[in-house]
């Protein structure tokens, strides 16, 4: 082959793949929470399920909770309920997580879980 030919190819070979960086959980909590309140504001909102989760069931997860999961796979999220030993609502986190990554943020003082609340004293 001589220089002609070689510059040739070069020239249409396609660009190395770049893979783009996805944003982490962290990054992304607070929009997905912005967006899963919207769903939340419908009465007609149904979400994948509803359960207790007990002490130990994770690695590190001291506390038992109630789990509100409105998606599952990746991304999944999810409200979780925490309880005292009265059976009293005391923080609420919202849960966002995707393959490996996970990220929360307090939103016990969010407006509209009056039905995350009816929904744990109903089971309590």
């Amino acid at each position: 082959m001589n220089n002609t030919t070689t510059n040739k190819y070069r020239r249409h070979n396609c660009p190395p793949l770049v893979q783009k960086k996805q944003p982490t959980c962290a990054q992304r909590v607070n929009e997905e929470w912005k967006e899963r309140q919207e769903d939340l504001k419908n009465p007609e909102y149904e979400a994948l399920c509803f359960d207790y989760v007990a002490p130990h069931t994770w690695d590190d997860q001291k506390e038992g909770y109630w789990r509100w999961q409105f998606s599952w796979g990746g991304p999944s999220d999810e409200l979780r309920g925490f309880v005292n030993e009265h059976g009293e609502l005391h923080r609420v986190e919202y849960w966002f997580l995707d393959w490996g990554d996970g990220a929360s943020i307090d939103v016990t003082n969010y407006d509209g879980h009056e039905r995350f609340e009816e929904m744990i004293r109903s089971r309590h």
